[in-house]
């Protein structure tokens, strides 16, 4: 099944001291494929993780720069009255949270990487049309949750954390930090296809392409 190792000691993880654990089984597989590759997403701040930490522990929302303002208080009650605008504050503070809370780290801080590859430098994975190829989705990303897709591809899920499941077949799936997926994709056409994998907070996304041959690079799909 696909695993990976990371460490356990500081903030080693969130500088990198991680990859993939691939181990193979014992009896025959029950997924055909012709190909296989890793596709390890993460993200990666030129922050000191520790002051990161560090600075989260002091105040939560300190990356969030999307939090509701003073002014944001009169829009509301212009829109929905000062009744319901205060009780929507009220429920909030009770719970500590903020509505705005989607990430704690974003892409403002964080760049998001492929393979330990930024999306500008375009990781690829080359096949042959028609091949059958077990992508093995890792997410080493230390708060990060993705929505990946392949537009273009469909993608069936055989594999969940290491552990065979019954296949379905999906356009897009999200993956929260640790998890692994494993997808077999069959590419058709002569042509490349971006694997496209955006922060949930659509902050910022990791790209790479798979390609007939190198150099080769699809579009970056429409932000949402």
């Amino acid at each position: 099944g696909t695993y990976w190792y990371h460490s356990h000691s500081g903030n080693q993880e969130q500088a990198g001291l991680y990859g993939p654990f691939i181990v193979d089984p014992i009896t025959r597989d029950p997924f055909a494929y012709d190909s296989e590759c890793v596709v390890m997403l993460s993200d990666w701040t030129f922050e000191d993780p520790g002051r990161v930490l560090a600075k989260m522990k002091k105040f939560g929302p300190y990356y969030n720069f999307n939090r509701r303002t003073f002014a944001d208080v009169f829009r509301d009650a212009s829109r929905n009255g000062w009744r319901a605008t205060l009780a929507d504050r009220s429920l909030w503070a009770k719970m500590r949270m903020d509505p705005t809370d989607i990430a704690d780290v974003t892409g403002f801080t964080y760049t998001y990487l492929l393979n330990g590859q930024a999306a500008k430098q375009n990781w690829t994975t080359l096949f042959k049309p028609g091949e059958r190829i077990r992508m093995r989705f890792i997410n080493a990303g230390a708060m990060t949750h993705f929505d990946v897709r392949i537009p273009g591809l469909e993608m069936t899920l055989v594999q969940a954390d290491g552990q065979n499941v019954e296949p379905v077949t999906v356009e897009e799936f999200r993956i929260a930090p640790a998890e692994t997926y494993d997808m077999i994709v069959q590419p058709r056409a002569e042509a490349a296809y971006t694997i496209f994998a955006e922060a949930m907070d659509r902050s910022g996304y990791a790209a790479g392409t798979l390609a007939l041959r190198p150099g080769l690079r699809a579009p970056i799909p429409e932000r949402r």
